[in-house]
């Protein structure tokens, strides 16, 4: 209950303030969401095109879906964990961590604004950055809301 009443405050706080507009304070509330997430109710689903296939993990309160974790087989090509962060519905971060089938490994770091531009992105090889197609970002955006209506649907588990 105590988990409950902290997360309802949490959530009622950022609810009245609305989503932050800058990057730290996206980071801040995605990072806050990561922490916190023993205390969502979970949705486990599965998707799959061609040779890329995931399971997922939806974090959320009530029905409505706070963040996505996602273990994604990119084929022959590598894996990653990929994460999405909503606020209201609406996409506000993306982070991916890939490793390729050729041992480098890429970071990527997208946040969205309240309308949906990207505010800032981020992509780092083997750590070093690295020129960002935007691309990334509309498909970050499109898979994102297709695992967040995908997990409207699947079975909930509720938190302890």
């Amino acid at each position: 209950m105590k988990r409950f009443c902290f997360l309802f405050i949490v959530l009622t706080l950022f609810s009245c303030e609305g989503l932050p507009d800058n990057p730290q304070g996206l980071r801040a509330l995605a990072d806050k969401m990561e922490t916190q997430k023993d205390t969502y109710d979970k949705a486990y689903d599965n998707w799959g095109s061609g040779d890329v296939a995931s399971t997922f993990t939806a974090y959320l309160n009530g029905d409505t879906v706070a963040f996505i974790e996602e273990h994604m087989t990119r084929g022959t090509s590598g894996r990653s964990i990929n994460r999405y962060y909503f606020f209201d519905d609406l996409l506000f971060g993306y982070r991916e961590n890939r490793t390729n089938s050729d041992t480098t490994h890429v970071e990527i770091e997208i946040l969205f604004d309240v309308n949906g531009e990207i505010l800032i992105a981020n992509q780092k090889k083997d750590k070093k950055p690295i020129a960002i197609d935007s691309y990334i970002a509309s498909m970050a955006k499109k898979h994102g809301q297709t695992l967040r209506e995908l997990a409207k649907d699947a079975p909930h588990i509720q938190s302890k």
